[in-house]
């Protein structure tokens, strides 16, 4: 009798536990806008090489108008609560106007897209709150349009670059499902980002 009472309470216990784990959800997708997106390969370039020859021909870009970074993001937590990866895809849109002798000559657009695997770490990871830093790399997609006025003719050109993401902190709260988060760091989604999260 004993040894059945044993068997059982194991039993139960076990299936306590595994329902403890499969009742955490593993999933999560997260929506996000961000400010002071680095966009370092694409500005460092522009700003030696074009930044060069504007100076010689009087050339000068004014009037920034900055769209500022859409995200969506997916992780899948592993089996160790502390770690999930997944994958982040950014949108952003930043246009100026060009001068030549202080006078209006053209616009100039620029569109990109950034896809990156990524890893998150959970320092803290509660029912209804989480601590975590987060890195993502992969590549990022320029398109330029530059519109001239005189000519009224448009030109279109595209590259690549490495595109990246390192938020050291990001804190998330709200219920065990349905979270708003905000992070720090640098990268392509922002120096400062903010959203909503769904777990499940």
């Amino acid at each position: 009798m004993k040894k059945i009472a044993l068997l059982l309470a194991i039993t139960m216990m076990s299936v306590v536990n595994s329902m403890a784990q499969t009742d955490d959800p593993q999933n999560e997708i997260g929506i996000s806008y961000g400010l002071g997106v680095s966009l370092i390969g694409d500005g460092i370039g522009h700003g030696i090489g074009a930044g060069i020859i504007d100076g010689i021909i009087g050339r000068k870009w004014t009037n920034d108008k900055q769209f500022g970074t859409l995200g969506i993001e997916y992780f899948r937590h592993l089996d160790n609560p502390k770690v999930a990866i997944g994958g982040i895809l950014t949108y952003a849109q930043y246009s100026n106007d060009v001068e030549a002798n202080d006078k209006k000559v053209g616009e100039r657009t620029r569109k990109y897209i950034t896809a990156m695997p990524a890893v998150k770490y959970m320092y803290i990871n509660k029912k209804s709150f989480g601590l975590y830093s987060k890195l993502g790399v992969g590549l990022m997609y320029m398109n330029l349009n530059e519109k001239n006025d005189q000519t009224g003719k448009s030109d279109s050109s595209s590259k690549l670059y490495l595109g990246y993401q390192v938020s050291v902190l990001g804190l998330e709260a709200g219920s065990q499902n349905v979270r708003a988060f905000v992070e720090a760091g640098v990268g392509e989604q922002g120096i400062i980002l903010a959203g909503l999260k769904c777990r499940f």
